[in-house]
């Protein structure tokens, strides 16, 4: 067998920027690296793909962090090609646009004055009852209900989140709530809230935004996502870190004070031995590689654990510009796609063409799903369709389209998701020669700079030899409440 070299410090499984932020700081307190990706280059979901001069993400990815030594870091890295915006987002609801996150007088004038009245009341009754003390919230509905009260929860909760997760918020674990509103001032939102219900002030429409993190400015790559990924990549690259991509892992296995990790590239084969190996990839696609075999109760649980699946409808549109907001969101099930994304309003070099604009729109399923499995031209249809019950675009706008299947993009917080993750990563990491990290690798719902923040804290961990190697404690305290 050839090598690239037969002993690294650490290999990394996925060049994402969990990964690749592990492989910086690693490989920058000198230790010798080697990331495997098995796409055609690095990025992972924080990707940008050009089509006809236009630049499509993987979706929506701004950068926004309340950790400012991570922001200045980040900052020095990107330099000029970084961008600061103010996130404006709304949500089609009542056959109009609202302002997003919920300004809740707003909502309340656009409802019919039947619901309003009775989500009023639904909300006055739920502060009241806060009073009595709080229950054990196990689900998302309660979590809602508990702060909101059932009537918004109709409107601002069920619709929209039954929509992306394909399933009844009753069967989602209240963690996705605490971490999907961390940080959101609850109290002041209703305190303002309550405030304006009972002076009937509803003329003033705007919350102050530093009640809610997502109003807040973000920054963002000018030549898209991916240059965030690229820039991190340079510094491994600078630090005599290897990075390999069209890589595929066939497996690991025990060795002497570490593991050998078995890999093709092209039609050529290589071993390569490490101390550590990072696992940024599925758990699902981890599993196969390791050995022994998991027992059976581990197995179980894998089962059971799963990914939602993402397909991106991307269009280029006849039309200088859809909306000015940084994305829009769509709860009604007659939409297909839950998200539009106009790259024009984060930098006008993701669509440079004059009288031109594209869109990324999301659409949410699971592998083996009709929806998964339809043509393209299918999708781009009920995309166009989408668009025009919204009065934002429709066929005759088209210029071209394409469509993006991405498996295992987002974890699916289910009631018992906690307990089943535990017990799958601390198998995977029983010896502490294997490591999860990222999103898809420790099944944890990280934005870029929490994927970031975590992979610079176990290469410290590592680095260090002090304390819990494992990130799985970590991530469960660090990013959720």
């Amino acid at each position: 067998m050839k090598y690239f070299s037969k002993k690294y410090d650490a290999v990394v499984l996925g060049a994402g920027v969990a990964g690749l932020a592990f492989a910086w700081e690693f490989s920058q307190k000198g230790k010798k690296v080697l990331v495997l990706e098995k796409e055609n280059k690095v990025g992972g979901l924080h990707r940008t793909t050009w089509y006809k001069g236009f630049g499509f993400d993987f979706c929506a990815h701004r950068f926004h962090t309340a950790n400012q030594k991570l922001l200045k870091r980040v900052k020095k890295l990107m330099g000029k090609d970084f961008i600061k915006k103010q996130k404006q987002s709304r949500i089609f609801l009542f056959n109009k646009f609202l302002r997003y996150p919920f300004e809740i007088p707003q909502l309340l004038r656009a409802m019919p004055k039947k619901q309003a009245f009775y989500s009023i009341f639904e909300f006055v009754l739920a502060r009241v009852k806060t009073k009595l003390g709080k229950p054990k919230i196990k689900n998302y509905k309660e979590w809602f209900e508990y702060f909101f009260g059932r009537g918004l929860y109709n409107v601002m909760c069920r619709p929209y989140t039954s929509k992306i997760w394909k399933m009844d918020p009753v069967k989602l674990s209240a963690d996705w709530a605490d971490q999907r509103f961390k940080g959101i001032k609850t109290r002041e939102l209703i305190k303002e809230t309550v405030k304006k219900i009972l002076t009937l002030n509803f003329r003033s429409e705007k919350i102050e935004d530093e009640l809610f993190p997502d109003a807040a400015p973000f920054y963002y790559p000018k030549e898209g996502a991916y240059k965030l990924a690229e820039k991190m990549a340079e510094k491994v690259i600078e630090n005599k870190g290897v990075i390999k991509t069209n890589v595929s892992v066939t497996k690991i296995t025990s060795a002497k004070a570490g593991k050998k990790i078995k890999f093709s590239l092209g039609n050529k084969k290589y071993s390569v031995f490490a101390p550590f190996v990072i696992s940024t990839i599925p758990l699902h696609a981890t599993f196969p590689l390791i050995s022994p075999k998991p027992p059976t109760n581990i197995s179980k649980a894998l089962n059971k654990l799963r990914y939602l699946n993402t397909i991106f409808v991307n269009l280029i549109l006849k039309k200088s510009q859809v909306s000015k907001d940084s994305w829009l969101y769509f709860p009604e099930k007659e939409i297909i796609f839950n998200r539009l994304v106009e790259f024009k309003n984060w930098s006008p070099k993701m669509a440079p063409v004059k009288n031109k604009t594209a869109v990324n729109l999301d659409i949410s399923c699971y592998r083996g799903n009709k929806i998964w499995d339809a043509s393209d031209d299918y999708l781009i249809d009920k995309a166009l369709k989408g668009g025009e019950k919204a009065g934002l675009f429709s066929k005759k706008d088209l210029f071209g389209g394409f469509v993006i299947r991405v498996p295992f993009a987002y974890p699916v917080y289910d009631l018992g998701y906690k307990k089943r993750v535990k017990k799958i990563v601390n198998f995977i990491e029983k010896d502490k020669k294997i490591f999860c990290l990222g999103r898809t690798g420790l099944f944890r719902w990280n934005n870029a700079d929490n994927s970031i923040e975590m992979g610079f804290e176990l290469a410290n961990r590592l680095l260090n030899k002090s304390g819990d190697t494992s990130l799985l404690s970590y991530s469960f305290k660090a990013f959720s409440l």
